[in-house]
């Protein structure tokens, strides 16, 4: 049985992989919410440097999704979940995270189970969909981008299922359901 919130005292610094969660989700917010966000946002509202940036990044790397200039709908709806749904857990993420609270661990399956199941669709979309006119240098060169918020999410999700066996299966087993 879980008595208490804390699973240690440990720093934050002394706990690896930890501190790349924390500076994966603590670096999330300000590109999701200034870079990310930016097709849900009237576009007055988005200062002209930010657009900068984007442009750049679309007329560099020729992300299709990000330049897109038909809606894709189904990317609107990955951006949505973003805004609605992620961005607010980075957050309380960070927060778990720097305080080791174990209560986070379940949230961070359900986070890390959500953005693995769109990110894969997004990389096979890069890889395969030949509407979009990539050299295999600039998909792959794309696919790099958004590996990394494939890669961790499944490491999260790994790490944070095993924490919360560790600490459910004692209890388990002293009540026998035969």
């Amino acid at each position: 049985m879980v008595s208490n919130q804390a699973t240690t005292s440990k720093s934050l610094f002394s706990r690896p992989l930890d501190l790349v969660y924390f500076g994966y989700f603590a670096s999330h917010i300000p590109i999701t919410a200034f870079i990310d966000l930016q097709s849900l946002y009237p576009a007055e509202m988005v200062p002209q440097g930010l657009k900068d940036v984007v442009a750049w990044y679309v007329a560099t790397f020729k992300d299709p999704f990000m330049g897109a200039t038909a809606p894709m709908y189904w990317f609107q709806g990955v951006v949505f979940c973003e805004m609605f749904l992620q961005l607010p857990f980075f957050f309380a993420a960070c927060y778990g995270l720097w305080k080791n609270s174990l209560y986070i661990r379940l949230p961070l399956i359900v986070y890390a189970s959500h953005v693995a199941t769109t990110l894969a669709p997004t990389l096979a979309e890069l890889l395969y969909n030949p509407e979009y006119g990539l050299t295999d240098m600039e998909r792959y060169t794309l696919c790099g981008f958004y590996l990394p918020y494939l890669i961790i999410p499944l490491m999260i999700l790994i790490d944070s299922y095993v924490r919360i066996s560790k600490v459910i299966s004692p209890a388990s087993t002293h009540s026998k359901t035969d």
